[in-house]
């Protein structure tokens, strides 16, 4: 979590880094400057200790960033800046808002010294030779996707309780010989492709700037920093290591296919199975190392009448399933296209079963459960796709659609090493999975960027940016699909018990430190009214007393209400089992959250209001009338059930913020109901189909309570775009 007060301070001993100090052009004021800037979470300090010649150390005294993700560039950018006495230092890979803040904040902070900054900027030591290793194996260890302590791990198929990363390097004086990661606890189907590119790269290039793994960042960034480690133990010269960069390729290559699909998750594979089944030749892009996308990180998919259905005791029929959702969304979904997906969707559960998928499903369901884990799509391509001539280009981002006479007619892209990717096609599959991970589309298209993205960064909004560049229209309904659990934009709670506070009914307040909802709608209907209203007050504090931690940490939420009362929800409204354990960590999760400036704690409520930021006296009203609906049972303010009101008594007192998590988006082009791209005039675009969560239509707003029909809308659309478009370039 967090990292507070660490000081990394870098004097003029640079002679252990191989090289002497440079004597800046600037001239300064002798003494020691703070800076500070925005980082990736949130504030960044930085100080700075100057002569009247030169800079002296560089140092990063407080900062919210990423454990992992930014430990080499707290640890590089200062010593970059002092051993060039100069701004023009290089970015460390994957780190690079990390980085630029620390130059920023050390840029403020050499302007209070009455730096030329323009001369810094420009300023460009020579490198110097690299000091020579101590010949031997070494040992390094960091955390990559899940962090110490974290408790979701084992929920994505690792272990329980997360080891660090462990990686053993090996040198002679002048060379890096050999790379290997010894243990990693990441996720299995995510890791992979990180464990066998980073450590060849890094001895191939005889560099830590090696490109992370795109999909695997991490796990990437987490073997480079243990490697990091292990070389800072054999005396290398880490800054140098670090400089340089792996080249980019002048290369092209050119293919040929019937349909292109771009997107390996679940509706791109789907899609490319259901293409090659037809007899299309059939080659699949995707950006990231390995395919799976979201469809590894879910579990759930809607098959209405499937023979495992059948077999479960579930009765509904596609009637029952199309009017529950069409009166759910008031109309406001696309009823012709609801319709062709849960037609297709009982047939679509068989046929993934036939090619290796294992499911359960609960008695009376319709949900088939698949679990959690690429494994299951690297199965279509190992087993059928790739032995009936499909082809996957992996690391390879689709750029640009290429359009002849008002069709779509191929792809340009472009390979992670800098290829020139042209694949000329009859038909394209754009699947790349919405734009959760784009900041800048959120706050265009949902009016907001401020949430926690719990699914996959890598989901840019890529195919719809480039749908739309061929004249396809934007559905209505685009909106970012909240997620039951809340969150925060600053720190990591998500890999923590702390992601379940607002899942209780515990109070919660708004900025004003008003109260906003009846707060047990995050636990009866967590995915459509409880986050809703949560998006509604953007971010939000979850308050408790310290009787109510201390039972959460004990019992977790059973603690509150009894086995009996715990049992009882757990049957009428779903509440998720892995939220109702001991949160065995909490609190030092909320000492790290008070720490991070995101969680408060105060002996009194007044004091509370006053160190949370809560308008003057309105937070302080708001206990005293919540306090008053506990002891006669009854909330005159937004009714919520008696059973839901616990008291608020036993000094100290919390305030937790949280702000809405999301898997991603739902809605994008307009599809028709055999997923064709439509134009503003309602017309299919030649040669374009959009499925899985690029396509719109399929959703109203809130998101349904019927859990899997975000991946049984992606399974199945996939399938209707992958027949539809080998048949139109089959023709």
């Amino acid at each position: 979590m967090r990292l507070k007060g660490i000081v990394l301070g870098v004097c003029l001993a640079l002679l252990a880094a191989g090289c002497a100090s440079v004597e800046s052009e600037s001239s300064f004021k002798p003494g020691t400057y703070s800076g500070s800037a925005e980082g990736r979470n949130g504030p960044l300090v930085v100080e700075v200790r100057v002569d009247a010649r030169s800079i002296l150390g560089v140092s990063v005294k407080e900062h919210r960033e990423t454990a992992g993700i930014s430990d080499n560039a707290i640890k590089l950018i200062p010593l970059a800046i002092v051993k060039k006495q100069g701004l023009a230092v290089d970015s460390i890979s994957g780190a690079t808002l990390t980085s630029e803040a620390i130059k920023k904040a050390a840029a403020e902070a050499l302007k209070m010294a009455g730096a030329d900054l323009g001369a810094l900027a420009a300023s460009k030591a020579p490198a110097g030779p690299r000091a020579p290793m101590k010949p031997g194996t070494y040992y390094g260890e960091a955390y990559g996707k899940w962090p110490k302590d974290s408790n979701e791990g084992g929920r994505f198929l690792s272990p329980a309780v997360i080891r660090p990363i462990r990686v053993e390097v090996s040198v002679d004086a002048a060379r890096i010989r050999e790379v290997k990661v010894l243990s990693c606890d990441d996720t299995p189907g995510f890791k992979e492709s990180a464990i066998a590119r980073i450590p060849a790269a890094i001895v191939e290039r005889q560099s830590l700037g090696v490109d992370a793994v795109t999909g695997s960042t991490l796990t990437s960034r987490g073997i480079i920093s243990a490697a990091t480690l292990a070389l800072e133990e054999a005396g290398a010269d880490i800054l140098a290591l670090s400089s340089v960069k792996e080249p980019k390729r002048e290369a092209s290559v050119e293919y040929a296919a019937d349909v292109v699909v771009i997107g390996a998750g679940a509706s791109g594979s789907a899609a490319a199975l259901a293409a090659v089944e037809k007899g299309a030749k059939v080659l699949v892009l995707e950006k990231t190392g390995q395919v799976g996308g979201m469809g590894g990180c879910s579990t759930g998919f809607i098959g209405v009448g499937s023979e495992q259905a059948k077999k479960a005791g579930n009765a509904k029929t596609v009637q029952d399933v199309f009017m529950e959702m069409m009166d759910y969304t008031n109309w406001t979904a696309n009823p012709i296209l609801v319709k062709a997906i849960l037609e297709k969707s009982g047939s679509t559960a068989d046929w993934l079963a036939a090619h290796g998928y294992k499911m359960t499903i609960a008695n009376a369901s319709f949900t088939h459960d698949t679990g959690k884990g690429n494994a299951k799509i690297q199965n279509l391509y190992d087993t059928y796709i790739l032995p009936a001539g499909g082809k996957l280009l992996l690391s390879t981002r689709a750029e640009r659609l290429i359009t002849e006479g008002g069709k779509v007619v191929g792809v340009l892209a472009r390979g992670d090493d800098g290829t020139r990717v042209t694949v000329r096609a009859k038909a394209v599959i754009v699947a790349t999975g919405g734009f959760g991970g784009n900041k800048e589309m959120l706050r265009r298209y949902t009016h907001s960027d401020k949430y926690y993205l719990t699914g996959l960064a890598t989901n840019t909004g890529d195919g719809i940016t480039m749908a739309l560049a061929t004249g396809a229209a934007l559905s209505p309904e685009l909106s970012p699909q909240l997620t039951e659990f809340a969150a925060s934009t600053v720190l990591d709670y998500n890999s923590y018990f702390m992601k379940y506070m607002n899942y209780g009914g515990l109070l919660q307040v708004n900025r004003e430190g008003k109260r906003f909802m009846d707060e047990s709608l995050c636990a009866s209907q967590p995915l459509a009214k409880g986050a809703t209203a949560i998006r509604t007050a953007e971010s939000f504090f979850v308050v408790l007393d310290q009787a109510t931690l201390d039972t959460l940490e004990a019992k977790g939420f059973p603690g509150l209400f009894g086995p009996e009362k715990t049992k009882e929800l757990m049957k009428s409204i779903n509440w998720r089992s892995r939220a109702l354990v001991p949160f065995k960590t909490i609190k030092q999760e909320m000492a790290d959250a008070i720490a991070a400036g995101v969680a408060f704690k105060a002996d009194d409520i007044a004091g509370l209001e006053k160190a949370a930021g809560f308008a003057p006296g309105a937070f302080v009203a708001t206990v005293e009338r919540y306090r008053a609906a506990a002891a006669k049972g009854a909330d005159d303010e937004f009714y919520k059930e008696p059973f839901w009101l616990k008291p608020i008594e036993k000094a100290p007192y919390y305030a937790v913020r949280m702000e809405p998590a999301i898997f991603g988006t739902i809605g994008g082009i307009k599809v028709n109901e055999r997923i064709e791209a439509l134009d503003e005039e309602g017309n299919a675009i030649p040669g374009l189909f959009v499925a899985g969560q690029d396509g719109g239509g399929m959703y109203g707003y809130p998101y349904y309570e019927i859990v899997g029909v975000s991946q049984g809308y992606a399974y199945n659309s996939g399938r209707i775009a992958g027949e539809n478009a080998a048949a139109a370039a089959l023709r």
